[in-house]
């Protein structure tokens, strides 16, 4: 069949595709809150300034109908005495989206990849000199068939492991999952909640919509002040991404009160039945006996299973804890390509003066 990819260029055009755009993405085997038109959209007036331009590629099959899409900007970055333009993921670097992907109609994805290849190295061509796609699930298709091209046309592209997610798959009741393997974390804590509960009432309070700028407002209060820095960019990304959420509340806040204030909090994405936790705040010297944050999670678990949720995802991170909660994970990589032989050369010289720099700064 024929398919016939096009640019956007501009918020104007982008802004008239949110519907076509969500109900692509929920039929898609990429659906995430990362990818949501309110999500990118969001991120893009927050961050895309300066060298970077819009270069989303909408591909449709011959009837007109949209069957993939491409979230991309291209990033101008000067690499002495170059000036390469490289497409990156929209919701990248700033913010730490997750499962950034390039998302198709399920069955013509191999369909969508071969058209976007072709358009970057013919029509496309002028528009980039190479490609640095990071957090890009090991399983996309996208991904699969892309690099299928790029062997089938004796190019090469580096392929570089990248984040790591740790998940719960949660089953239909808390006693399923607090049991097993996650005895011993169920245990600590239930025992942490009982003596937090000793010393003070705890309130587990939780939001989701309606309402939502008094904790939000509280929230921030507490990451600024345990977090170390302002947030002020985050705020305003969730804030607008929350304003064009008008299906589903994307953004769930997760709030322990004691002594009349609140004292640890999560804020969540909620996106279908997974649940993703995106920013934590803890005042650890609450209670030094205990650790806040772990009470919080398995309140948290807890609550999810009882309003059907099927996943709680830690996202991306290394931290003892995700592991200790989560009973499997997702491996992110990162896919750089260039569209000519000198490019990667430069780039790889770049890194290594970087590197160089580091090690002299040592």
């Amino acid at each position: 069949m024929n398919s016939t990819v096009t640019v956007v260029e501009s918020f104007d055009e982008w802004s008239k595709l949110s519907k076509q755009w969500n109900h692509l993405l929920g039929g898609s085997r990429s659906d995430t809150a990362f990818l949501t038109w309110q999500w990118l959209y969001s991120w893009a007036e927050c961050f895309l300034s300066g060298g970077r331009k819009l270069f989303i590629l909408l591909v449709n099959d011959d009837n007109g109908k949209l069957m993939g899409v491409a979230p991309w900007y291209v990033n101008h970055r000067g690499f002495k005495p170059f000036l390469l333009k490289q497409i990156e993921f929209l919701g990248t670097p700033e913010s730490g989206s997750d499962y950034l992907d390039v998302f198709a109609a399920r069955g013509r994805e191999e369909e969508v990849a071969g058209a976007i290849y072709d358009f970057l190295l013919g029509d496309g061509a002028s528009y980039w000199d190479c490609m640095a796609l990071r957090e890009i699930p090991s399983n996309s298709l996208f991904l699969l068939h892309f690099l299928n091209k790029i062997k089938a046309d004796g190019k090469h592209a580096e392929i570089n492991p990248a984040s790591f997610c740790p998940r719960a798959l949660l089953p239909k009741s808390e006693s399923d999952y607090f049991s097993g393997a996650m005895s011993k974390r169920a245990k600590r804590f239930r025992q942490e909640l009982r003596i937090l509960n000793r010393t003070e009432a705890v309130e587990h309070r939780t939001f989701t919509e309606g309402g939502l700028d008094e904790p939000i407002k509280e929230f921030f209060r507490l990451y600024e002040e345990k977090a170390g820095w302002e947030g002020k960019h985050l705020r305003e990304l969730i804030e607008k991404a929350i304003e064009r959420s008008t299906n589903e509340p994307m953004v769930q806040i997760d709030l322990l009160a004691g002594r009349d204030q609140y004292f640890a909090g999560f804020l969540h994405l909620r996106h279908g039945d997974t649940l993703s936790m995106y920013l934590m705040a803890v005042d650890k010297e609450f209670n030094p006996k205990v650790s806040i944050g772990n009470v919080l999670i398995g309140l948290c678990i807890s609550s999810a299973i009882g309003n059907g949720i099927s996943v709680y995802d830690f996202l991306k991170g290394e931290e003892e804890y995700k592991f200790h909660w989560s009973n499997e994970g997702r491996r992110a990589l990162e896919l750089l390509f260039g569209r000519r032989r000198l490019v990667p050369l430069v780039v790889g010289l770049a890194r290594l003066a970087r590197y160089a720099g580091k090690m002299i700064l040592r």
